[in-house]
């Protein structure tokens, strides 16, 4: 198969070619990734994707910037406080790599808003920080066949997995039981970055085929030892009727 190379920035790109491959920037740059959630893990994910060179980067976001995030949430700075995130973040995106598409929706994700959200999104990136709203997505990408690049981070301890539909669990059934929501999150930046560094790797596997995604596979985070550690995930659970049970 011939390879459009006038397609490619080589110069831009040059630092990563030669580990992706001429196909894999390629890849890159026909892939749609949405980011649903612009705080820690979304600022570093949606840069790191930016510098890439993925083709189009849909970024969701209905939350202003506070001064609470700028420890962490370092797509922004002091000047732009109580400025919309996803206005803010798809300008900064765009001046750090403007062959990227960006599209930035202040959308705030439901079951009513999901789809408008989610439109055109070949894989769906988690930087969310609640678990209401990862389950309206968790429901979506299984009735509409998207993979799910899924993280949590808290303080000193993070995890990921990749949700395929029809070839994993869903999340739902990961996470059997509601999880309740911190009254007050606590978190230090390294947590954020090394979580999302995961997150950014796991989709650059699913979008280029290099390496094995995390299928099936829960990775635990530590960063106080440090250790990073891998769980098996059973493939057979019957997901048919646990994510609207727990979203009721």
């Amino acid at each position: 198969m011939s390879l459009d190379l006038e397609k490619i920035d080589i110069l831009r790109y040059s630092r990563q070619i030669p580990v992706l491959g001429a196909s894999g920037q390629l890849k890159l740059l026909e892939s749609k990734v949405a980011v649903v959630g612009l705080g820690g893990l979304g600022s570093l994910i949606s840069m790191y994707l930016a510098a890439m060179g993925v083709g189009k980067l849909i970024i969701i976001d209905h939350d202003i910037i506070g001064v609470e995030n700028l420890n962490r949430q370092i797509l922004y700075s002091t000047s732009d406080l109580g400025k919309p995130k996803a206005e803010i973040a798809g300008r900064k995106l765009s001046d750090l790599n403007p062959l990227v598409e960006v599209e930035a929706r202040n959308i705030k994700v439901t079951r009513d808003t999901v789809g408008e959200a989610l439109k055109g999104a070949d894989i769906v990136v988690d930087g969310l920080d609640d678990w209401k709203t990862r389950l309206v997505i968790d429901e979506y990408i299984w009735e509409h066949g998207i993979p799910y690049v899924h993280a949590a981070a808290d303080t000193y301890y993070g995890q990921v997995t990749v949700i395929v539909p029809g070839k994993t669990t869903c999340l739902a059934c990961i996470t059997p039981k509601p999880i309740p929501e911190p009254g007050c999150r606590a978190i230090v930046a390294p947590t954020v970055g090394i979580v999302a560094s995961i997150e950014v790797m796991e989709t650059l596997k699913l979008i280029t085929g290099a390496g094995q995604p995390s299928i099936n596979k829960l990775i635990i985070v530590n960063v106080l030892k440090p250790s990073i550690e891998e769980v098996s995930i059973r493939p057979d659970i019957d997901c048919n009727a646990c994510r609207r049970a727990l979203l009721s």
